[in-house]
């Protein structure tokens, strides 16, 4: 444990802060935290359960009208069919993939994932006690993962495939058809799929975000981690989701009861009113990243004389750079995440998740 690293985006956040505190203009395209204002749905709820006498502990698998409400918004939006038992409330999406993995592996078994990858991969792997497995994927592929990659990868030891769509770092995003491939591809090899389905609201240009919950024939392997954090703006509230076979869910609820003991009875009551006003919700956020994703390329595009295209979904652009970003945040005062924390050498990834203003100052900063 004493070899681990703290996550790469945490320790770019935590240098910005301090050079901000020290009185340095930070331009942040480090963090991947919507700052768009909450939907007021939220706020009341949250509002409420503060107000309430006393605190009590919340249920260790979350609030039943949360679980509920969880799987209804899935539900509407995929034609699954969750039900309580088939839903847990966590402490983010980070520990929903913690706590499936920690169900899941055996000791030494293999976890296959595309890289780029959200840098905690690796290591949440680690501490459940597998061994992750990275499979690179390049721009020349849109950034993924393919049937053939995913078998190829697979070894005597390998378990689960852990899938992203709507991706970090990348913004790819799969279609329905290539989804099934995939599933189809894990079913053939035998493995449990986790899918990393946070960003599902974050998408555009009227683009359908295609769940793995949409294909029952695979409903018994795969676990879907979805998240607050990104879809309602609601990072700091640290409420995430996991939804499948009941038993594997039982399980999950097991772990966080000997860890976490759930998640914050005020956090629940907040996501409370993000689930059952999702649309309004996440359309306010989902309008914003619009917006700032919008700005961000035709400023880039413009400084630069380059021509990227506009990521399909998430809130980031991964791209080639020289220098490092230590040098570029001391000196231009821009906080990037270097492309090596993702399995990328030779990049960075930019959040265009801050204000307009934020957008273009920083990047003729950058530019300078």
């Amino acid at each position: 444990m004493r070899e681990f690293q703290p996550s790469a985006t945490n320790a770019v956040n935590a240098e910005m802060n301090r050079m901000r505190k020290a009185g340095v203009r930070i331009y942040n395209f480090g963090s991947g935290d919507p700052a768009v204002s909450l939907h007021p749905a939220i706020v009341r709820e949250a509002e409420l359960a503060v107000l309430e006498k006393g605190s009590p502990y919340a249920p260790v698998g979350g609030l039943l009208e949360l679980r509920q409400a969880a799987a209804d918004w899935m539900n509407r939006r995929y034609g699954c069919k969750y039900g309580i038992e088939e839903t847990v409330v966590t402490c983010g999406g980070k520990f929903a993939l913690f706590a499936a993995l920690a169900v899941l592996l055996d000791p030494g078994e293999e976890v296959v994932f595309a890289a780029p990858y959200w840098p905690s991969y690796p290591d949440i792997v680690r501490l459940a006690g597998g061994i992750p497995k990275p499979v690179a994927v390049t721009e020349d592929c849109a950034w993924k993962i393919k049937p053939e990659d995913l078998l190829q990868a697979v070894g005597k030891k390998t378990k689960i495939f852990l899938f992203n769509n709507g991706c970090n770092p990348t913004g790819a995003l799969y279609t329905k058809e290539e989804v099934k491939a995939l599933l189809d591809a894990a079913a053939k090899a035998g493995l449990w799929v986790i899918s990393d389905e946070v960003y599902s609201e974050i998408v555009y240009d009227g683009a359908k975000y295609a769940s793995c919950s949409s294909f029952p024939e695979h409903a018994a392997r795969v676990v879907i981690v979805e998240s607050c954090s990104k879809n309602f703006a609601m990072a700091g509230y640290r409420v995430g989701f996991a939804f499948g076979d009941p038993k594997i869910v039982k399980n999950m609820i097991a772990v966080q009861s000997q860890t976490t003991t759930g998640t914050s009875r005020v956090s629940q009551r907040a996501a409370l009113g993000a689930l059952t006003h999702s649309e309004p919700a996440a359309k306010l956020v989902r309008d914003a990243m619009d917006k700032r994703r919008r700005l961000f390329f035709k400023t880039y595009n413009e400084l630069f004389g380059t021509n990227f295209p506009m990521p399909s979904s998430a809130l980031y652009f991964f791209v080639k750079i020289e220098g490092s970003c230590e040098e570029i945040l001391k000196k231009a005062h821009v906080a990037l995440v270097p492309g090596a924390a993702f399995g990328m050498e030779g990049y960075a990834r930019f959040a265009f998740s801050e204000s307009e203003e934020d957008i273009v100052e920083g990047l003729n900063a950058f530019r300078d």
